[in-house]
């Protein structure tokens, strides 16, 4: 019945035994049914990779559940379509792209983020561009609040407090035990000299913490920014054509305005801002 009930709404495994929420067997059904019910699962089993596959195979935005750092373990990452970054992938332009974006993996914070990274990749235009997503990395922080706009870290050598651990002694790119401003200046630098740019994502309750400072960091690179805007929580991707459009147009001007653009990706029934 439980399973019946999944099928029709992944809320409805809330409402299970206990015993069944910790039931490998049994979860591993429901998740393979619907991925969201891995927030009612024993957190055993959120803390099981194999049923954290499962259910992000079936919807990536259930990666924000897991435990044990399973929300970035890189498979749980590639099966939830957020990280795809292989060595060897050729992509259509050269141009690189920088993702701003609120951290969506975390069980409190909203999906929009992972939702509009899947989207990118669902775009026939923007899926060309290589983006760095920073939701699919772990970092360090030489600030020890992590998203202080006073602390003086900009990303640079200069800057940063933890410069000697923010390269891989081998690949010389950022690496886990990197700031993550400095890993993500690393990135907007190789934006900016592959003629690639930042797309960043303002969700209804505004920009956070760390993509204030990123937008500065932007500023400092001489990088263009193509800022989303919407109000309503939930992304429609069809929306996400605007932003493609934008950025075409852009690179058809000849690239001469480096300016921060913004484009509106919400509901116009409602009232957008200005």
């Amino acid at each position: 019945v439980v399973l019946a009930a999944v099928k029709v709404h992944g809320n409805s495994f809330e409402y299970a035994a206990d015993s069944l929420k910790a039931d490998k067997g049994y979860v591993l059904e429901v998740v393979a049914k619907s991925g969201m019910a891995l927030q009612y699962a024993d957190e055993t089993l959120r803390s099981d990779k194999q049923v954290v596959l499962a259910a992000v195979t079936q919807d990536g935005r259930a990666l924000k559940f897991a435990l044990n750092g399973l929300n970035q373990d890189p498979d749980c990452l590639k099966a939830a379509g957020i990280f795809d970054e292989e060595k060897d992938k050729v992509y259509e332009r050269d141009e690189k792209v920088t993702l701003s974006v609120k951290f969506s993996l975390a069980q409190q914070s909203t999906t929009y983020a992972t939702d509009f990274a899947k989207g990118m990749k669902k775009d026939d235009y923007l899926k060309e561009f290589k983006t760095y997503n920073p939701n699919a990395w772990c970092k360090d922080s030489c600030d020890e609040n992590f998203t202080d706009i006073n602390h003086p870290c900009r990303g640079t050598s200069s800057t940063c407090g933890i410069h000697h651990k923010n390269l891989d002694p081998g690949t010389q790119r950022p690496c886990s035990t990197s700031c993550w401003r400095f890993a993500f200046r690393f990135h907007q630098e190789e934006s900016k000299e592959s003629r690639g740019f930042m797309i960043q994502v303002e969700e209804t309750a505004g920009l956070g913490d760390g993509q204030k400072i990123e937008t500065e960091m932007a500023r400092e690179a001489n990088l263009k920014v193509f800022r989303t805007y919407t109000n309503d929580p939930f992304l429609n991707d069809n929306l996400m054509t605007k932003v493609s459009n934008a950025v075409r147009e852009w690179y058809e001007s000849g690239c001469a305005n480096l300016e921060l653009e913004n484009v509106f990706i919400g509901n116009s029934y409602l009232n957008p801002k200005n």
